[in-house]
Order: C-alpha cells, then structure tokens, then sequence
C-alpha cells in the first residue's frame, strides 16, 4: 500500500505517527513539507479529503499566525491557503495519505482509520502510551459487508456541472372546490416560482379518476405521470380535512407510480409540502405528505408551510394578503429552488444504493449462470 506522511520531524505527533505507519510494516513515502511544501492544489485536496476546513487545518501554535493576523473570522479559505503556501509552519502536521483516505492525525492513531491491519504487535508512542487499534477502522472488519458494492464518495459525482435551464416544477393541490384556497395558494406558490426563475405547472385533478378505478391510459392519468416525468422537483399543497391531506391529494399521489421498469420516477426529486386549514394552525398534511414523499425516495427540502384560518388570507382578486404565513411561503420557494438546483444534476449519484447495487449484481450474475447451463 501506498502512503505518504507530510513530516516535521522537531513534531512529537510527527514522529509518533511516522513510527505507527512502520509498525504496520509500511515504508511510506516522508515528505518533511517544511523543506519541500506541498502544491496550492495538493494542499486544498488533503483538506477537503480529510474532511477539515481550511481553518481547522491551520497551525496556531509556534507559527506566526496572531502576527499575520490569521485570527480575522472575515478572511476566505483561498486567503488562508494563501498563507499557509507561503508560511509553511502554518500546516498542521501530519497529514498521511493512503487509498484508504486521507487524514490530519492529531492525535496519532487518527491514522489507523486509513492502514490496513497488519501489526506484529503492540506500538508505543515516545511517552510510553500503548496504542490499541480501534475495530471499527477498516472495511475487512465488517463481515455482512460486500466490500466490492461500497463505493468510497465521489467529490466529482457530487459537484457535477449545473445545468442552465430553469428548475421545471409541477404543483399538485388537494381540492375540487369553487372557491379552494389550496389552489389559491398554489398559483400564490407558481407566480412565486416564476420570479425565481422556474418553469412551473400546475395539475388540474378535476376528472382525475380514484386510483384503480381506470386502467393507466386514461388521459387525466396520463397527463399526471408525464407532468411528474418531467418535473425536476414538486410542490404539493392540500388543505387539512379531518386532521389529514384530503383524498383528492392522495389520489393524485397514489396514481404517481414506485416505480415504471426499472426507473423510479419520483426517486431524487426534490419536493415542498404546504397546507391551508380553516382552523388554528396545524401540520397534520404537511406532517403526512413528508412521509409520502420520503416512502417515493424524493428530497423533501427541511422547510414547509400551513397557512391556517386560509379564508382569512387571501383578498377579493385570490391573492395572499401580506403576513408571517405569506412569508413563510416565500421562504419555502427560495428554498425548493436552491435545492433543486443543488441537486438536479447529481440526483442519480445522490441515490445510488450499497443494497440495490448488491441486487444488481446478484441478479446479473444469476442470468449469467442461467445462459451457461
């Protein structure tokens, strides 16, 4: 195995993990980093890889940080890495690197989390502390596991390239009524998203038939599964009725299926839900369709609305009236916007399965046995 130490060898931390990677019977590669520093770019890697910030990769201690003033909460990571590249001693030491991962070991045996286990026997560190190998460090310490199913994260599948078109957002409401103030609220809610850049469709469920009672070619239904294939996040807006979502929303929920072949079509969406009620405030619905939205693996954003005594909060022309509720739903379509956005491109990646990926594999490798018999 490969593994690289950045050294300082005055550092008693330094010495102790530099000895502790040799009792595991590793001739690692020691970069004394003072004499030969490490690249802007490896630097900022070894951070992220460790999973530190800038600021907590940086040395206070016997380096010249309060004279640079490197104590200021207003400087950026880029200004601190700045520092760091140009006033070596400023680097926390020692960061040791292996494929197992990267880790800034303070105190030393961090870096067991990276080394295999292959100890002769007992290490002792200079003051004489024995170190004991933690059990939970390794991935060959886990026997239910299938290791090759596992997939270490990938920076790169997280932080794809955003894509340039506008968020596309289907509303779904929960009423028939003439006068429905779900649905008020959720033109409310596509104006909203409209001045935030979106493309933005609303569901009409009049006609739309209870689950099962037409097959899946009826037209309403048809209309509901492609506006759901198309959307790239949701807003569902039911009024409460009997402390729960009505059943016109839960028809139009039900009728969205798991799963259409082998695709989910809700799976990494994001979603907002929101509810009128006549009375006090409640979040029963909301409450519910988090649920619902959690059991159709979508991203339900943390952030939600009830607007209760709704008769109360809209005016003569179905517009919401300025309050603490309107402004919650503000807050919410900010919110869903900024989610879907963060995640549309990397939704795929963001639900990728250790235990589907393990069925994949079970199931191709039975086809195959099947074809050679």
């Amino acid at each position: 195995m490969d593994v690289t130490i950045y050294h300082n060898p005055a550092c008693g931390t330094s010495r102790n993990t530099l000895g502790l990677i040799r009792a595991a019977g590793m001739d690692p590669v020691v970069i004394e980093y003072l004499q030969r520093p490490p690249t802007r770019e490896q630097l900022a890697t070894m951070i992220t890889d460790a999973g530190l910030t800038v600021r907590e990769a940086i040395r206070e201690k016997g380096t010249p940080y309060a004279e640079l003033g490197l104590h200021n909460p207003d400087l950026s990571d880029n200004q601190l890495l700045d520092a760091m590249i140009a006033t070596p001693i400023l680097i926390n030491r020692p960061f040791v690197v292996t494929p197992l991962g990267t880790r800034l070991a303070r105190p030393s045996e961090v870096a067991l989390d990276i080394l295999p286990d292959t100890f002769k026997g007992p290490f002792f560190k200079e003051d004489g502390e024995q170190i004991i190998r933690r059990e939970s460090a390794l991935p060959d310490t886990f026997p239910a596991l299938q290791g090759d199913h596992l997939h270490s994260t990938d920076l790169e599948a997280l932080r794809p390239a955003y894509a340039t078109h506008r968020p596309r957002i289907l509303i779904l409401y929960g009423s028939l009524r003439e006068v429905s103030y779900s649905r008020l609220l959720a033109f409310e809610v596509r104006r909203l998203l409209e001045r935030l850049g979106c493309e933005v469709r609303i569901f009409d469920p009049k006609g739309l038939p209870l689950p099962d009672e037409a097959p899946v070619g009826h037209p309403k239904v048809q209309e509901l599964r492609e506006l759901s294939q198309w959307s790239e996040g949701q807003v569902w807006v039911s009024p409460e009725r009997h402390g729960a979502m009505t059943g016109i929303m839960k028809s139009q929920i039900d009728w969205i299926p798991l799963s259409v072949g082998s695709v989910r079509p809700t799976q990494g969406k994001t979603l907002a839900v929101m509810e009128v009620s006549g009375g006090s405030q409640s979040f029963n619905a909301v409450n519910q369709m988090r649920i619902l939205g959690r059991w159709m693996r979508m991203i339900t954003i943390p952030n939600q609305s009830s607007v209760a005594k709704a008769y109360q909060e809209f005016d003569a022309d179905g517009r919401m009236k300025p309050s603490s509720y309107y402004d919650r739903v503000v807050d919410v379509c900010e919110e869903l916007v900024k989610f879907t956005i963060l995640t549309r491109d990397a939704s795929a990646y963001l639900t990728d399965r250790y235990s589907e990926r393990k069925e994949q594999a079970a199931e191709l490798e039975k086809r195959v046995s099947l074809r050679s018999v």
